[in-house]
């Protein structure tokens, strides 16, 4: 069985599979691919030998809404900061970073600089990813202290401004598989001299399944809203 699940924020993708265990008792659950606690939306986990589709699924490419937030830095690139957060003073249509007035990019100017995400570009990972390094997720290495700066090459197939009032700017973007949106957010801000921290992010669709086309239902004790999907 394969499921959709609309995942709440504040909790982790795995939180997601210890309530399902309650659900399907001794049976393997897995997901197919990390959602932060701070996203919310699509999560496909797979119930007993569907798991095995787990690894194909989860090179697909994916669809996101954001929020980013120029006026503030932290060391996830997100507001669940863990050490290291900064909040720059806004006059109009400038922050202050440093005791230097720093202006505004225009609509125009952002749109121009998103473009040359398409169809792919180097980027900055967060040291808070989950990506792996001699054997460890980057990010427990950060929690141990050791941070490590690491560029990739990531695929963006879209992107879409769907509004802009500084220092906030809401995006859709089309993404391939191994596309941090974080990434995204940080190098936008750094392109402009400004800060830049996703306040909201959200998964909406995955290949074909899109959240949006599903008839989701909240089933059981576990206050998860999902249905069954097929390939």
């Amino acid at each position: 069985m394969l499921l959709a699940i609309d995942k709440p924020t504040g909790i982790t993708s795995y939180d997601v599979i210890r309530r399902l265990k309650r659900a399907f008792p001794k049976q393997k659950i897995g997901h197919s691919g990390t959602l932060d606690p701070l996203a919310t939306g699509l999560l496909i986990i797979g119930i007993g030998s569907w798991t095995k589709l787990l690894t194909q699924i989860q090179w697909l490419d994916k669809k996101y809404e954001t929020t980013i937030d120029f006026a503030q830095m932290t060391d996830t690139r997100d507001v669940d900061y863990r050490d290291s957060h900064e909040q720059y003073k806004i006059a109009d249509k400038w922050i202050i970073k440093n005791d230097q007035f720093i202006a505004a990019p225009s609509q125009v100017e952002l749109e121009e600089k998103l473009s040359l995400l398409v169809p792919e570009k180097e980027l900055p990972l967060t040291p808070f990813s989950a990506k792996k390094k001699d054997g460890k997720k980057m990010y427990e290495l950060a929690r141990d202290g050791h941070i490590l700066t690491e560029n990739r090459v990531m695929k963006v197939f879209e992107n879409k401004v769907v509004s802009y009032d500084f220092p906030l700017l809401k995006l859709t973007l089309h993404v391939g598989s191994g596309t941090y949106i974080r990434s995204i957010g940080y190098w936008l801000g750094q392109e402009f001299w400004l800060g830049g921290i996703l306040t909201q992010l959200r998964r909406t669709s995955i290949w074909k399944f899109n959240l949006n086309d599903m008839k989701l239902e909240k089933i059981g004790d576990e206050g998860l809203l999902w249905c069954e999907i097929e390939l």
